[in-house]
């Protein structure tokens, strides 16, 4: 008796265990978007649980100028933070950067080529404080390079334009 209990106990924690794993996995659906003359604006994939009203982008993304050269390439990841809703707290999504991205001048050149150092940013969020978020930091191993090509030293600007495109909260991705 003893030993049936111990199996049905060893079968039900490995059912628990087995059904939280699956549930931590995202489901994705791979989509284009484009611009209005027809031509690919981006492609990627995005949180299949969401889908319905935004899209967050995970994993590996593509984007491209309109005139069809790359402009970057690089992954995604999905994170939250509290927003005050009418009934208590709710989560606010938004998308991340991170690992290795690469940027194009719209010539086609390498324009920006590095590793997002995750850090924290505070967001404001309609919570009285707001709330830290996942941010890339552009860190000194970054090398950036002019419209020819040509290694230089990056500027302010340059650099914040990168750290800007590093996330995308819900209201940047919400469906039209």
């Amino acid at each position: 008796m003893k030993k049936i209990i111990y199996i049905l106990i060893l079968l039900i924690s490995i059912s628990c265990k087995t059904i939280q794993i699956e549930s931590e996995l995202q489901k994705t659906n791979t989509i284009t978007e484009y611009y209005e003359n027809g031509k690919i604006k981006s492609v990627g994939n995005i949180d299949d649980f969401n889908k319905e009203f935004n899209n967050y982008r995970i994993g590996l993304w593509n984007e491209f100028y309109e005139n069809g050269k790359l402009k970057s390439s690089g992954n995604y990841k999905l994170g939250t933070y509290e927003q005050c809703c009418t009934g208590g707290l709710c989560d606010g999504y938004y998308s991340y950067k991170i690992g290795e991205w690469i940027y194009f001048h719209e010539n086609g050149k390498l324009k920006a080529k590095g590793t997002y150092r995750i850090g924290k940013k505070h967001k404001e969020t309609s919570c009285e404080g707001g709330d830290e978020i996942n941010f890339g930091f552009v860190t000194e191993n970054w090398v950036f390079y002019d419209k020819n090509g040509k290694k230089i030293s990056p500027t302010e600007n340059d650099i914040n334009e990168i750290e800007k495109s590093s996330f995308l909260d819900e209201w940047d991705m919400m469906k039209d």
